[in-house]
């Protein structure tokens, strides 16, 4: 059994995940403690080609969606703990070495981090990295806490003792998880679990996404129900 499992859900991200995986193979944290797995919803470039070049173990899911790849990525992991990222987010280099450290304490669960976002609107970089951060801290602050999809890992027994990822949140599936999780424990914010993410939603349709994803944070964590709205698929 690997210590820690890293699961990558792609839909045609030739173009981000070469990127994302160079990352995750050239982590201070030892190879052989970890394992990738990417699992290749319904792409139709070369994602499963790239994948496998790099090592990782490729699972299929053809159901179409991001919650329905990461569900199945992480009832196929093997690890005792089970990281994910998004296939367009570089991780640091010392990304896993931080969530073993993290996960050292028994008491906890889950754990999220910051991020750095890639934009090349220096303005918008800037504030969108510091509000976030921000949003995140007063969540867990007020016993809210919860995941981002591109940077956030579990312990699997915990993980599979309250049932997995709900599948009837097609959106926020990872919010919804990381209030389920603290019934297990302590889920914890760490600021040096970093990575750098794409907004590629946000620089495409920025009021869109904004409305998007501040129904789906209402829906998810405050009156706990699967958001009614629909995303186009990008990942």
């Amino acid at each position: 059994m690997k210590k820690i499992s890293v699961v990558v859900s792609a839909f045609n991200e030739e173009k981000n995940l070469p990127h994302c995986l160079t990352a995750l193979t050239n982590q201070t944290f030892p190879k052989s403690d970890y394992e990738i797995l990417v699992v290749d919803n319904n792409s139709t470039d070369k994602t499963e080609e790239i994948a496998k070049s790099f090592g990782a173990r490729v699972i299929k899911e053809k159901r179409q969606g991001n919650t329905y790849a990461v569900s199945t990525g992480y009832n196929m992991a093997d690890g005792e703990i089970i990281a994910s990222t998004d296939a367009d987010t570089v991780v640091e280099k010392n990304w896993l070495e931080v969530i073993n450290n993290t996960f050292l304490d028994k008491n906890v669960v889950g754990a999220s981090g910051a991020v750095i976002v890639h934009s090349k609107n220096k303005l918008f970089k800037s504030i969108s990295e510091k509000s976030y951060s921000l949003f995140l801290r007063i969540n867990f602050l007020i016993g809210k806490a919860h995941f981002s999809g591109f940077n956030f890992a579990v312990r699997k027994s915990a993980f599979d003792k309250i049932g997995g990822i709900d599948e009837t949140f097609t959106m926020s599936p990872d919010v919804d998880l990381g209030i389920r999780m603290q019934k297990e424990g302590r889920v914890v914010f760490v600021k040096d679990m970093l990575v750098n993410t794409s907004v590629r939603r946000w620089e495409e349709t920025p009021f869109d996404a904004f409305w998007t994803y501040l129904k789906g944070y209402i829906y998810s964590i405050w009156l706990r129900k699967p958001p009614p709205v629909k995303q186009k698929v990008i990942r």
